[in-house]
């Protein structure tokens, strides 16, 4: 491997022209131009120090500094992350890249966030070309994932969040050095999907992002969604310190023992987990402010957001009508339509607290009776699991807290729903479920560079150059097109408006797709939803360590009888 960088590394040193250098706080860093584009590529670039052994779950330490030039051409780097097929990714993975197509100019900044649950990323597959060509500068970043970005024990070894953290790092990398590569640090936005879009919002809730960033694109994800923060991260990292066979520790010891183990025998633990309540294993977590300056969030997403305790910045939201998909792998192979069939209570949302266990399944009744009638959770039903599932997992947090968010917000927000099935979305590992309108995830086919038909191109167009307007002056309705689409206004508490783009190609006639502006999108779903979160809404508590509730248990214990005694 050594050898063939120490190539590439020459190979680039002769052709100074297809190369870009840049000064840095950490040194002279040097960009190729890229295959696909007319833009330069920066791989690699290190925003924090290795994370490996005692900082495995710690906040993450300042970056290394390059003693000579750096070659920023390893694009490689993932951070660890479970699979079924073994180790995937190291720890000394804090990097970020950098797509730009000269190091001169003051150009909007558009720094991606991805992942799915927290556990997995699939940076890999994109190209960014097609964003980079309407003159931005764009920032992909790698973060802890899994463990090894959200153990949250509550304990300094492992306070939560660590994830998070680098994200807000890297955020604070990009104030300091992103000028040289020709982007204005002060428009920089967030684009996310999946748990990377719930990152987002998560970053604006805290005090810490106060100006790192200011626009978000939130696809696919909200802080509101019942996964988006842990409940019972104590409980779940000792679910995996039991397969460890780590018994019977206190929160930290068991952070230690899970610092100090091999990543060989980590990760493979970390599979085979399975929570029918689309409950990460690992997530973000309320810490205790007590550790230290740095925690991020010490409050829960909902009472920030009401009280308007955020970082108050141009944000827009946008879910697919098909987010069920996300689960069609559990239908069509890990039997969770029977499952889901005989015990239906297993599967409602974490985020919901019941007076009772009869209370709990008779609520449980209404919410399969408004999904399946009376009807069996089959194949048969598929559509219906798909509602649920979609509905649960993002939809119905996204319109939640986009109505929220208008109540205190002081800048625009907006939605949209995307439901535009293109060419695109015809490769489908499950023929047995009928795939209609846009799937979990197949909004980033037109934000990224991938081979398109004409009607499929058209759609992209118009989608990038509204969400490229917003980044540029906060207004995702461009002026300088000659067809610019309808209005696309903002959502508030008088005037409910998402934006709609819908269509097939292939039943379209003489159009690849069309949009509309929708007044209280999905109105039946929400009102079932609302009045149920109304009278059940569970919010996530602060993380505590067992043993800091016991100390505080024996301190109040014995200050009980000394005062007895005096």
């Amino acid at each position: 491997m050594f050898v063939f960088l120490s190539l590439l590394v020459f190979a680039y040193a002769q052709d100074n022209q297809a190369n870009l250098s840049v000064n840095t706080t950490q040194g002279v860093v040097i960009g190729s131009r890229a295959t696909d584009g007319n833009y330069y590529t920066f791989y690699g670039l290190h925003y924090g120090g290795n994370t490996a052994g005692e900082n495995r779950f710690k906040a993450p330490t300042p970056p290394p500094t390059y003693p000579g030039e750096y070659y920023a051409i390893d694009n490689k780097v993932i951070c660890a992350q479970p699979s079924p097929r073994g180790l995937i990714g190291v720890e000394d993975c804090l990097v970020l890249n950098v797509f730009t197509q000269s190091a001169t100019g003051n150009r909007p900044v558009i720094v991606w966030l991805e992942s799915e649950e927290y556990t997995t990323t699939r940076q890999e597959l994109y190209s960014f070309n097609k964003l980079v060509e309407h003159d931005v500068v764009l920032v992909s970043i790698s973060y802890r994932l899994s463990i090894f970005g959200f153990l949250c024990l509550g304990v300094p070894d492992a306070p939560g969040n660590a994830g998070i953290k680098d994200a807000i790092q890297a955020l604070k990398w990009i104030q300091q050095n992103i000028a040289g590569f020709g982007g204005d640090p002060n428009n920089v936005a967030i684009l996310a999907q999946g748990s990377g879009a719930a990152m987002a919002e998560l970053i604006t809730l805290s005090p810490l992002s106060q100006n790192l960033v200011h626009k978000v694109i939130a696809i696919s994800g909200s802080a509101l969604s019942p996964w988006a923060v842990a409940y019972e991260p104590v409980k779940y990292a000792k679910s995996l310190g039991e397969k460890l066979s780590y018994t019977d520790k206190s929160n930290a010891e068991l952070a230690k023992l899970l610092a100090s183990t091999d990543l060989s025998i980590l990760t493979p633990a970390l599979n085979d987990f399975e929570f029918f309540n689309n409950t990460p294993l690992f997530a973000p977590c309320i810490e205790e402010s007590s550790l230290g300056a740095d925690s991020v969030l010490t409050d829960s997403p909902i009472n920030l957001i009401r009280n308007g305790n955020y970082n108050d910045v141009p944000y827009i939201a946008v879910f697919v009508d098909r987010e069920g998909t996300l689960r069609a792998e559990q239908a069509a192979v890990n039997d969770w339509l029977g499952k889901m069939d005989k015990n239906f209570t297993d599967f409602i949302q974490v985020d919901l607290k019941f007076e009772s266990e009869s209370n709990r399944s008779a609520e449980a009744q209404k919410i399969r009776d408004f999904y399946f009638a009376q009807r069996v959770i089959a194949m048969d039903t598929i559509e219906d699991f798909l509602d649920y599932q979609g509905d649960t997992l993002v939809a119905v947090s996204v319109i939640r807290g986009v109505a929220e968010r208008s109540k205190t917000s002081k800048s625009p927000v907006r939605l949209m729903e995307f439901a535009y099935r293109g060419t695109r979305n015809s490769d489908w590992s499950y023929p047995q479920i009928p795939l209609k309108g846009a799937r979990h995830g197949s909004l980033l086919n037109y934000l990224f560079d991938f081979d398109l038909r004409p009607s499929d191109a058209a759609v992209q167009d118009a989608i990038i150059r509204r969400l490229v307007a917003f980044v540029k002056v906060g207004d995702p309705n461009p002026t300088n097109y000659v067809n610019p689409g309808i209005p696309w206004n903002t959502y508030t508490r008088e005037s409910t408006i998402a934006l709609r783009i819908s269509g097939d190609d292939e039943i379209l006639a003489g159009r690849s797709f069309q949009e509309e502006a929708r007044v209280n999108i999905h109105q039946q779903r929400m009102d079932f939803w609302n009045s149920m979160y109304e009278k059940y809404y569970n919010p996530p508590q602060p993380t505590s360590s067992a043993e800091g509730l016991l100390c505080l248990s024996l301190l109040l214990t014995l200050s009980q009888i000394l005062i007895k005694l005096l």
